[in-house]
């Protein structure tokens, strides 16, 4: 195991007293929901998936983020295009 991972882990055992497998396993839960949210917004934002079910797989509020953030960005190169 990494040494800064095995620091980590030695930090959470004397700081929550919980046992060291219940934390791997926190950890694994809570890494594989990043990584589920990660693939499926860049599903969404590469147009592999339709805005419909991106919806229902991250919810509305997450979805209405990305697309906001995305406006931003395209009006922010439109912009930069015409002061340029």
């Amino acid at each position: 195991m990494n040494i800064q991972i095995e620091k980590e882990l030695e930090y959470l055992v004397n700081k929550t007293g919980k046992e060291t497998t219940l934390l791997l396993a926190e950890a694994v839960k809570e890494g594989i929901h990043a990584l589920y949210k990660k693939y499926i917004t860049e599903a969404y934002m590469l147009e592999k998936i339709d805005r419909k079910e991106a919806v229902e797989l991250l919810g509305a509020t997450l979805i209405d983020e990305l697309d906001y953030a995305w406006r931003s960005i395209e009006n922010d190169i439109k912009w930069g295009m015409k002061v340029g």
